[in-house]
């Protein structure tokens, strides 16, 4: 169960996950698999929100989740916005030596920008957002050949 909600927000956090290399893969689950369980500690899920993660749904209980997930990986920032800067600067450390992955993965970032000017209640807490993060970056993959 632990797998499968670590894959889903590794995708989630990192756009481009699915363009790294192998072993980078492997060491992105392992970074990731850490972050989450230090969030679920605070934001826990029940297995009927990773069922619904498992088909591209985001259950309410999980928007704290990866918002926690998103700030703590850089992905978002103080003010709970999507941070352009913190997932260009993930993708630099990982697709720096294959430039083609890296414009992919930067225009898929800035695909996404968009949700920062999406008006949410929760302020800086970043649930909402974080959800319309997980949201636009399942339905902009296939634009960018990406699998979510």
């Amino acid at each position: 169960m632990l797998r499968i909600l670590v894959k889903n927000i590794s995708y989630s956090i990192l756009f481009f996950s699915v363009l790294v290399y192998a072993e980078d893969i492997e060491k992105l689950k392992e970074k990731y698999a850490e972050i989450i369980m230090t969030c679920a500690k605070d934001y826990p899920i029940t297995p009927e929100d990773i069922e619904q993660l498992k088909n591209s749904k985001m259950p309410d209980n999980a928007k704290c989740l990866f918002a926690c997930a998103y700030k703590t990986s850089g992905m978002m920032d103080d003010q709970g916005k999507l941070s352009v800067e913190g997932v260009n600067k993930l993708a630099h450390t990982f697709l720096s030596e294959d430039p083609e992955r890296l414009k992919k993965a930067e225009q898929f970032t800035d695909a996404c920008k968009s949700v920062n000017e999406e008006k949410v209640s929760d302020g800086d807490k970043g649930c909402e957002r974080a959800a319309l993060i997980f949201k636009c970056s399942i339905e902009k993959a296939p634009q960018f050949d990406f699998i979510m």
